[in-house]
């Protein structure tokens, strides 16, 4: 009897996108008049200028 595996192991991360991490900021285009906004992450610091992070401004934490 051979030793089968019945599931592969694989990396979570998709490999045909590449993380927003490692997308070039650069001119943007689009089909159009829209305006092109990036949305707030949980971490990214809140835009009013204070230095604390946007989970904690939405959730009342600290």
């Amino acid at each position: 009897m051979r030793n089968r595996v019945a599931f592969a192991y694989s990396s979570k991360r998709r490999r045909d996108f590449p993380s927003q991490t490692h997308v070039q900021r650069g001119q943007r285009t689009v089909n159009g008049n829209k305006d092109l906004t990036e949305k707030l992450g949980r971490n990214d610091p809140y835009p009013c200028g204070s230095r604390r992070r946007f989970q904690k401004v939405l959730h009342g934490d600290g």
